[in-house]
């Protein structure tokens, strides 16, 4: 299947925030996750100033997957 959008790839940003929120808030129509922001990067800016220390380290952890397999391709 595809790979994880990177954070740090403003092209796939929206994209990105939109995945993170869809694995780790609850919901159950997409409609949940966006709540009343206008963007789903504006959603992923107040859940990651609310989420538990563990989601935003998980979050972390997925980025340097990203930061390690390109420095393996130099």
């Amino acid at each position: 299947g595809p790979s994880l959008p990177r954070r740090d790839r403003p092209e796939v940003r929206e994209r990105y925030c939109r995945l993170m929120l869809m694995l780790f808030v609850p919901w159950s129509v997409p409609g949940d996750l966006l709540g009343s922001c206008v963007s789903w990067s504006e959603r992923f800016e107040r859940f990651v100033e609310e989420c538990s220390p563990r989601f935003l380290y998980v979050m972390k952890n997925m980025q340097i997957l990203h930061e390690c397999r390109d420095s393996r391709d130099d």
